[in-house]
């Protein structure tokens, strides 16, 4: 019984978690460009910075920053 409790717990927790993820925005503010291969397209958008001078400071030789468009004040996380 507390097999079948077990499992059905697990099944509901892994079917909820990924729907909760996605409905979230990103909560930084700031995003770059990131090259991931030799193409001129080959880039991935990285939003971890929630100032200007964190996300240029990250950056490689390539690229610049820019305001998340899918920035939220809502779902910001607490400063520390």
């Amino acid at each position: 019984m507390r097999a079948l409790l077990f499992a059905a717990a697990a099944a509901l927790l892994s079917f909820a978690a990924p729907a909760y993820a996605q409905r979230q925005p990103p909560s930084d503010m700031w995003c770059r460009d990131q090259r991931i291969g030799p193409g001129p397209f080959d880039t991935v958008t990285i939003c971890q910075a929630y100032t200007y001078q964190q996300c240029m400071a990250s950056r490689t030789n390539f690229g610049t920053c820019y305001q998340n468009p899918r920035y939220d004040p809502r779902f910001a996380k607490p400063k520390r």
